[in-house]
């Protein structure tokens, strides 16, 4: 399952109707800042459910809708559809394929509406679907710039609650073997790409009767640091690749990233490749980026734009091959 495309429209930035289509593999959403990338990522965790107005970047339900301008009204509506299809692979033929059409719509005198193809539906039978589609726990899938350090920041006994809470786990038992047989080999794994010199361990401790879970990265000249103790673009990468193994727990179908390479050098931007290769090869990636070593990879890339009033608009979309390899140009 794969998501193909995502219509929105008087949501936040975008005052008109706007389409952006998708491949499995990585898709790259670029374009100056400030233009409103980011809200294509708050329009589809909305879209599946989101009502926590802050992880929607707002303080208020208002803010969701596009607030007019001289040219555009403010809008009445939002409305954002999102449309999967089902393929085990790249190389499957789209008439080969079923279509699951997802929308979700909300009025400015606060009725909501879903629905699933072109028939309302409750709340409850939607949460359904997403459950049946395998993709309820993208809603948690989501990293943003300003959130990638958030768990390699916390002390140890912090970092096994948060985790406990984002994955759900009832004990602490569990959720130890979880960490110790399933999300220390991937986040060893993603490390060997990002720090290929390094040596890291994760490790679940206990101190005074608490469970904590400690990160530990040895790096050349056997110099061993602490989560805490790492630089800031060692923190980035570190942080980006344990979250991403405790991800794989939930068996989402994808991810959306916005804007969370660290700033690192040409060398380690090549390892980011290897890493982001790994991770899509069996899970679909909506990136916000702006780094040409990101878009090498994509798939599908977006540029967005605003017009001269401030609303957000797609300058264009295409399939990524060789020939516009060559001629892109950061936007």
């Amino acid at each position: 399952m794969h998501l193909e495309e995502v219509n929105i429209e008087g949501f936040k930035s975008f005052s008109e109707k706007t389409n952006m289509g998708f491949q499995p593999g990585i898709g790259v959403i670029m374009g100056n800042n400030g233009v409103g990338k980011s809200n294509i990522l708050d329009a589809i965790v909305w879209a599946m459910g989101e009502d926590d107005i802050l992880r929607l970047r707002c303080y208020e339900a208002e803010e969701l809708f596009f607030s007019g301008s001289k040219k555009y009204p403010p809008a009445e509506k939002i409305q954002v559809e999102l449309i999967f299809k089902e393929t085990s692979g790249k190389e499957n033929s789209d008439k080969e394929s079923p279509v699951i059409k997802l929308s979700r719509e909300l009025s400015r005198d606060g009725r909501s509406r879903f629905r699933m193809g072109d028939e309302p539906c409750s709340r409850s039978d939607f949460s359904k679907k997403l459950t049946s589609l395998r993709i309820e726990h993208s809603l948690k899938t989501i990293i943003r710039q300003e959130e990638i350090n958030d768990l390699i920041q916390l002390p140890p006994q912090e970092r096994f609650s948060a985790i406990q809470a984002l994955l759900e786990v009832q004990t602490e038992v569990d959720l130890g073997r979880h960490i110790r047989e399933k999300v220390a080999p991937i986040f060893q794994r993603y490390m060997s790409y990002l720090m290929p010199l390094a040596e890291v361990q994760l490790e679940v401790t206990s101190q005074n009767g608490k469970r904590g879970i400690d990160v530990e990265v040895t790096l050349s000249g056997n110099r061993t640091r602490r989560a805490h103790q790492l630089s800031g673009g060692e923190k980035a990468i570190t942080s980006l690749a344990l979250k991403l193994a405790v991800f794989h727990l939930f068996d989402s179908q994808f991810y959306l990233l916005d804007e969370v390479e660290p700033s690192l050098d040409y060398t380690n931007h090549k390892s980011m490749q290897a890493f982001l290769k790994d991770v899509a090869a069996d899970k679909q990636l909506i990136m916000i980026t702006h780094l040409r070593s990101t878009i090498d990879l994509a798939d599908t890339v977006h540029g967005v734009r605003t017009r001269f009033d401030g609303s957000s608009f797609m300058k264009f979309y295409f399939l990524m091959d060789e020939r516009l390899l060559r001629l892109y140009k950061c936007c």
